[in-house]
């Protein structure tokens, strides 16, 4: 009796490990959440600012560029500049 076991718990283990796999399947999509918002930023600027990890200037220059969304379009122009070719020899 205990032989019939096994390869009934070997059948259904194969059985789970490939069903599980297949659900994993990558669609090439790409989804960006930033759930930090811009005031958070500020805020967060203007207290490196007050305990002087920043000078003025670059106070001044990184809180343009959130405000302009400067950093989030600079990643989506980096992103355009990526062909097929090149997404190809990425791998993780």
């Amino acid at each position: 009796m205990k032989y019939v076991y096994i390869p009934m718990i070997i059948t259904l283990t194969l059985i789970v490990q490939t069903s599980c796999g297949s659900m994993n399947k990558a669609h090439g999509e790409l989804h960006y959440n930033n759930n930090v918002t811009k005031g958070q930023e500020l805020i967060d600027l203007k207290n490196a600012l007050n305990k002087g990890a920043l000078d003025q200037d670059e106070y001044d220059l990184m809180k343009d560029r959130i405000i302009n969304d400067e950093y989030l379009k600079n990643f989506f122009r980096q992103l355009e500049e990526f062909d097929e070719e090149d997404l190809g020899n990425v791998g993780i």
